[in-house]
């Protein structure tokens, strides 16, 4: 979902508008989508779609506007919630585990709510953005949206991962990771991949690390 944001500004410099993240400058707005303040239902799945969880690939489900877009990917994953949770969170290590991310930081605790500095860079572009992310493990979610006190390179972005646990012995976990977000000055394939094909990477890089941990 997040991690190859930089096609925004690369496409925008091409059509001669440019998002620049920096920390020391507000974002141009306050949130022009609905932030995600209660715990997601779960997705909708029919028969077909469970079993291809079962079978050990991911479902997901996209749709697009004219300035955005949004999908939710959903895996079964053979780890229990406290080790899924254990790395999701883990951000310093994002930038060994995830593609493309340079760097990722925990720069502000308030409570439940990790105020986090991502960079990225894909063919030596970098780029980069600020997010607040809201931990309600109790509830079975964690969402996020921009920390509009800084300037990041999306116009605007909300999302959520949802951890619920399917069996404990063995441990299986669903986990869903949904995105959506708003561009300007973006082409609709741009828009197409960040909200389909990079959804694949955030559960899929999860899948991996979270079993290796559960294995242990």
């Amino acid at each position: 979902m997040i991690f190859r944001l930089l096609f925004v500004s690369l496409m925008g410099w091409s059509a001669g508008v440019c998002w620049a993240s920096d920390a020391d400058k507000p974002h141009p707005h306050q949130g022009v989508l609905t932030p995600i303040t209660r715990a997601p239902a779960a997705v909708q799945l029919t028969a077909e779609e469970v079993a291809t969880l079962q079978s050990g690939e991911r479902v997901e489900h996209h749709s697009r506007g004219d300035d955005g877009g949004s999908g939710v990917a959903v895996q079964y994953i053979s780890a229990s919630p406290q080790t899924i949770w254990g790395t999701i969170l883990s951000y310093h290590r994002y930038k060994d585990w995830v593609n493309n991310v340079r760097e990722c930081s925990i720069y502000k605790r308030d409570g439940n709510d990790l105020y986090v500095d991502m960079q990225i860079s894909v063919f030596g572009f970098r780029s980069g953005f600020y997010t607040k992310n809201t931990v309600r493990k109790d509830e079975g979610y964690m969402s996020w949206m921009l920390d509009y006190s800084r300037k990041s390179d999306v116009d605007d972005m909300v999302g959520y991962w949802r951890v619920e646990a399917i069996t404990t012995d063995p441990p299986l976990t669903k986990l869903e990771y949904s995105t959506q977000m708003k561009m300007k000055g973006v082409p609709g394939f741009v828009v197409d991949y960040l909200t389909r094909d990079a959804l694949g990477e955030g559960t899929d890089w999860v899948k991996l690390r979270a079993e290796q941990a559960q294995a242990k």
